[in-house]
């Protein structure tokens, strides 16, 4: 999703780490964050192919019933999140009963349910509702930081676009985090296209035409400020294509940094299709066992790409994965170190690649327990959380954009109680926005 305004897999059985793991057995291990909460597995029960996790946090115990394949999750150690004493909460209130009737009226489950069997017509209200993304609630936090010369000069800005794509998102958050007027959407624009001589694919929620990141004072740039851009790009005519553009404007010399690889739960290699039009959004791994012609392709894990790249002791501030339905193993890939380190990230739930296994409430638990609160992303300044609002038909695989803000790191407290401000206010709009095709 990130800042483009979006409109509209393998067997996690055959995972080798998967396969390794004890059928039978008793784990315990204390894990605990940095004034979060304390996360203890206290046991894994596996019974008749279903195991059971016990989380006990501070003064809770949390139970949740995971199939078999989410043994592997039970192992990943909680990261340390950085924070400072006065947090804007170490815990997420649930959702009450009058709350989710709200939810449930402005997502309504019907068009999920019946289009369940056929997810790629895109007929479900939470696609609906996150297809196209404004991200106010980021223009709106960018924008104080930027009117605020003081916090301005003491800050340092680092991104990470993980399947760049065109570029279009990663120029424009390069330009929103660190201030400077030379990232531009139009003149990388240009670049990319060799000024209009290489036909671009088609972008769905057109990002090559939509608007950039205001800044209010072009003149106030203070070129000492520390800003890092990783746009990550798999496929290999894209990526390129970003190289050759990234050089051509100088732009790899102010932080703007392009990588060719992918991303994954573990380190390695993996084909993707060698010939396709530059940013084409929807090849990927699945297309190399459809006869495409491959090409072997450096793949690391989100925390070996952190702990490689990035530098050590800034924070994270913007991460986007969006790996046509590979996004949990990505993610997955950082809970040991990187995503500690992370402010905000998008991510996109889908019905294809490893998403078809995985489960979408799996995934928010885990990062709920890193400290991070996750919204469905929507427009005209509306946002629903997910964390602590689970309603059942989110089960039901369907194309969607997906927000997460670290509620308990010291440079995010301002984001996180704008998200949850932002949703309130939807919830206080009830019956007036119904998320649907109608």
């Amino acid at each position: 999703m990130s800042l483009r305004n979006r409109s509209l897999q393998s067997d996690t059985t055959s995972d080798p780490d998967l396969r390794q793991l004890s059928a039978s057995g008793d784990s315990s291990a204390d894990k605990q964050n940095k004034l979060a909460p304390k996360v203890t597995v206290k046991k894994i029960l596996i019974a008749s192919g279903c195991a059971l996790l016990l989380f006990q946090a501070s003064s809770h115990t949390y139970n949740r019933v995971h199939d078999d394949k989410l043994r592997y999750y039970a192992n990943i150690e909680p990261a340390n999140i950085q924070s400072n004493q006065d947090t804007f909460s170490s815990y997420v209130k649930q959702c009450t009963s009058e709350q989710l009737a709200v939810i449930q009226a402005q997502l309504p489950p019907n068009e999920c349910m019946i289009n369940k069997n056929q997810p790629w017509v895109q007929r479900c209200s939470f696609t609906y509702a996150t297809r196209c993304p404004d991200a106010t609630w980021l223009y709106n936090y960018y924008t104080h930081l930027h009117r605020s010369r003081k916090q301005r000069h003491k800050r340092t800005f680092v991104g990470i676009f993980i399947g760049c794509n065109k570029g279009m998102d990663a120029v424009n958050a390069m330009r929103m985090g660190s201030g400077n007027p030379i990232f531009d959407k139009s003149t990388w624009r240009n670049s990319i296209t060799q000024n209009g001589k290489v036909q671009l694919s088609h972008a769905v929620c057109g990002q090559d035409k939509s608007e950039q990141f205001e800044l209010e004072d072009r003149g106030g740039y203070d070129n000492s400020t520390f800003a890092q851009l990783h746009c990550v790009e798999a496929m290999p005519g894209t990526a390129m294509a970003l190289e050759e553009s990234a050089r051509q404007l100088a732009w790899d010399e102010h932080g703007f940094v392009v990588t060719h690889a992918a991303m994954s739960r573990r380190d390695g290699s993996i084909p993707f299709p060698r010939a396709a039009s530059v940013g084409v959004e929807n090849k990927g791994i699945g297309n190399c066992k459809e006869g495409h012609s491959c090409v072997n392709v450096t793949m690391y894990s989100l925390d070996t790409f952190v702990t490689k790249f990035v530098p050590e002791n800034v924070p994270i501030n913007y991460l986007s994965v969006d790996v046509e339905g590979y996004d949990m193993d990505v993610l997955l890939g950082g809970m040991e170190k990187a995503l500690s380190r992370v402010h905000y990230f998008e991510f996109e739930y889908n019905w294809m690649g490893s998403w078809k296994n995985q489960h979408l409430l799996d995934l928010v638990e885990l990062l709920d327990h890193q400290g991070f609160t996750c919204y469905w992303p929507g427009f005209d300044d509306n946002i629903w959380r997910i964390t602590g609002c689970w309603l059942e038909h989110y089960d039901i695989h369907f194309w969607s954009n997906v927000a997460c803000v670290n509620r308990n790191a010291d440079g995010a407290q301002s984001l996180a109680k704008s998200m949850e401000q932002m949703f309130q206010n939807t919830l206080s709009k009830e019956g007036s926005i119904v998320m649907n095709h109608a």
